[in-house]
């Protein structure tokens, strides 16, 4: 039977014809400020639209679907307008919607229940590389753009979405209990996830990779750009008991950052802060290869870390001013830094991780210390039945407190060092069994799988794969990889759908540390989804300047990047079902000592390899470099003029290009930044950068004095001095250092010419 309804009373666009009360309505064209208030189909195509005001798109209304399968959402650039804008909403869904080329694709204000569904917004609002904004936490940042927005709203789904290619994938800002889940929030320029004000959300089985500077095309590691705070998750001023969970978090500036940036709550303290965020879960996420850190959790209580990869990172876990964290089964291996380091934490506890260097090292794995700024203390610290292997100091205290039981340290090779379990100075006290153990058992035996599917999970079976309470660790190709589950006879872990920033490999080599012992390496098969395009290989890595450079892999048309740069190729051959393309390297002065190179595949769509790193050796005596650098006075009062005098030498054989702004001599304010007086970085140039340990209201890591040249060339040989000025305000004694930059590439002379500075009212 047909049953007619009033198309006003349902809220339907148009007349909508039902059978048995489903609505069948007739497809909707979209065109700039398309109001939507009940269920809808749109006509497939492509709709290049520019938004007069309110979002393209505008839906609001109740309990209805609106269907986009074989739409195009595209505007007009510029960081300009709202794809898809929906407000006042209750039990919306919003399928399928591709939206690009807006500010923000998709943004949800003030709603109850949206859905979103299988919706693409990527390459929208973006910043360029090395953009700066304001860190302090006291407001979202929602104003620079990215892929979905909610704001204001509660109990909303985001299920199976894309947001890639922007400035950040998904913000939440004073928004609770939406969950976020089976999405992928990569290669995005800020952030993957961040969330503002915004509690009891989850963010769980999502991918959000290379999350950083660049969003992956440029190289981004401990010798590359500076991070500039981009995260992969980002959490900020009073978001409490989010979950984020099970979620693949590699190559973020930061994997995961919980901060609380925006002062004491009471003046002479330093914790409890203003707006802090407490009570978070981070669970089971792979946070490694990040060039900071791969969880960073600052001036926050109650955080449950349990279960994460935070290897091959610069710090594993940097935890300052954290209290009562329970920190247990997580991975830590091949971090450059320290795998934990704290400073004036209390009552953190550490139990069941595995802490470890392959290649045996003089540094400690953990650094417990009081800083000596302020009188906030350090410590008790809990650290039992944890595994400690490859360094000579297990953990180090400075001036804090320390209970051990059960920890194991192992030596699982015969080149490792036998460690102390712990060394401290005389203002430290520790107490417990502070020898520790090693294991005896035999090494973890496992039969190889069939093959290794990227991208899906391996399980291995054998026996002693699990022979200490701490989890097991799995290297794939020497990288500890995601273990998921572990017992004494399986072990499932995770291979990544990339093979991390190494080229694909048509065989890798799995091995298996048990507590004590490696197990015997493994040669298993990997298959590849079909179709991937990827990097087989480069020839010779490292290259030499100038240099013809053979790259092999499986991609069809495109352009080869390094750095987000088209490279011209001098040759492209099929070798059977492979690519092979020859290159000459760029030559230049501002050569990066790393590259991140991809193939960029057009048919239609983007599609890009994953971003492989290539080095290239540039000596350093044939570089530029500062001469010298000098501060006078070393003694000032407040309001005095700071003077530097820095000295550069071009060592190159051909003219340096040179940036010119701020033209000297110039003076700063204390408090101001060069990105705050509308100066922008002239890519291919040298400039000049200074920093102190405490620049007042900027980050330690933002360098905010940035110098030019009164020039736009330096000629082979040749020096060029540059003088500026920063008038001082914060009275204290501060350690101000200096740097020389090729413009959107990297630190050619970093943390150079330190000086102690006092500053007297």
């Amino acid at each position: 039977m047909i049953r007619w309804h009033n198309a006003a009373r349902l809220g339907l666009i148009g007349i909508g014809l039902c059978w048995s009360g489903a609505a069948l309505a007739a497809p909707i064209t979209l065109k700039s400020g398309l109001k939507i208030t009940g269920s809808a189909v749109v006509r497939p195509g492509e709709y290049r639209l520019d938004d007069s005001g309110g979002g393209i798109v505008q839906v609001s209304g109740r309990n209805f679907t609106v269907d986009f399968r074989g739409a195009r959402l595209v505007g007009g650039g510029a960081n300009r307008g709202i794809g898809i804008h929906i407000t006042d909403a209750r039990n919306i869904t919003i399928k399928n919607a591709d939206v690009s080329r807006y500010l923000w694709g998709i943004v949800v204000e003030r709603s109850v229940g949206v859905r979103l569904v299988n919706c693409t917004a990527s390459r929208n609002g973006d910043l360029p590389p090395g953009t700066v904004i304001d860190e302090s936490g006291r407001e979202p940042e929602d104003n620079h753009g990215g892929g979905i927005l909610l704001r204001d709203s509660r109990r909303c789904r985001v299920d199976r979405c894309t947001a890639q290619y922007q400035w950040d994938g998904i913000d939440v800002v004073r928004s609770e209990g939406n969950v976020i889940q089976d999405g992928d929030y990569s290669y995005n320029g800020n952030w993957g996830l961040h969330l503002w004000n915004a509690s009891r959300n989850i963010f769980r089985r999502n991918r959000a990779v290379w999350c950083t500077t660049g969003g992956g095309a440029l190289f981004q590691a401990l010798t590359g750009w500076q991070t500039y705070d981009a995260q992969a998750v980002g959490i900020d001023h009073n978001s409490n008991e989010n979950r984020i969970e099970d979620n693949d978090l590699r190559f973020g500036g930061d994997g995961i950052f919980i901060r609380a940036n925006e002062g004491p709550i009471a003046p002479g303290t330093v914790v409890p802060p203003k707006n802090g965020s407490h009570r978070n879960i981070l669970r089971n996420n792979d946070c490694s290869f990040s060039p900071n850190n791969a969880i960073e959790v600052d001036l926050v209580d109650d955080t449950l870390i349990e279960g994460n990869n935070c290897s091959y990172s610069h710090y594993g876990m940097w935890l300052g001013y954290s209290r009562r964290c329970v920190v247990r089964d997580n991975i830590a291996v091949n971090c450059t830094a320290h795998a934990v380091e704290i400073e004036n934490g209390q009552g953190d506890v550490f139990e069941r991780n595995v802490f470890g260097y392959d290649a045996p090292r003089e540094a400690s794995l953990v650094y417990l210390r009081q800083n000596g700024r302020d009188k906030t203390p350090s410590g008790p610290y809990t650290f039992r039945n944890n595994l400690f292997y490859g360094a000579r100091k297990a953990i180090e205290l400075r001036a804090t407190s320390l209970y051990l039981d059960g920890n194991l340290l192992a030596q699982p090779s015969t080149d490792s060092p036998i460690p102390q379990m712990v060394v401290a100075d005389a203002a430290s006290r520790v107490t417990g069994e502070t020898q520790g153990q090693r294991a005896s058992q035999m090494p973890a035996q496992f039969s190889p799988p069939q093959d290794i599917r990227a991208g899906s999970p391996i399980t291995l079976s054998g026996s002693g794969l699990r022979a200490a309470e701490a989890p097991p660790v799995v290297e794939v190709e020497g990288i500890p990889a995601w273990v998921r589950r572990a017992t004494d006879r399986a072990i499932t872990f995770w291979m990544p759908a990339d093979l991390w920033d190494r080229p694909a490999r048509d065989v890798v080599r799995v091995r298996v540390l048990n507590g004590d012992r490696w197990s015997q390496p493994m040669e298993v098969p990997v298959s590849w989804p079909p179709g991937q395009p990827r990097i087989d290989g480069i020839t010779p890595n490292p290259a030499h300047l100038g240099e013809t450079v053979t790259i092999t892999g499986h991609f069809l048309s495109g352009r080869l990047l390094f750095n987000n740069a088209p490279v011209p190729e001098l040759t492209r051959q099929r070798n059977g079902d492979q690519v092979v393309v020859t290159a000459k390297l760029p030559e230049g002065i501002l050569t990066p000592t790393r590259y991140n190179v991809l193939f960029e595949q057009r048919n239609g769509t983007v599609r890009r390899t994953w971003p492989v790193t290539f080095a290239v050796e540039v000596p350093s005596a044939q570089m530029p470099h500062l001469v010298s650098a000098t501060f006078s006075p070393t003694r000032l009062r407040v309001g005095d003029l700071l003077k530097v005098t820095l000295v550069v030498r071009n060592n190159l054989p051909h003219p340096a290009p040179l940036m010119m702004a701020p033209k000297p001599p110039f003076t700063y304010e204390e408090k101001q930044a060069w990105w705050e007086l509308g100066v922008q970085e002239v890519p291919g140039t040298l400039h000049l950068r200074v920093t102190s340990d405490k620049p007042a209201g900027h980050d330690p890591g933002s360098w905010p004095w940035l110098f030019g040249f009164d020039k736009d060339r330096l000629a082979p040989g040749e020096t060029a001095t540059v003088t500026g000025y920063i008038k001082v305000e914060t009275p204290g004694e501060r350690e101000f250092r200096v740097g020389l930059v090729a413009t959107g590439s990297r630190f050619i002379d970093d943390n150079a010419f330190r000086t102690k500075i006092t500053v007297t009212p």
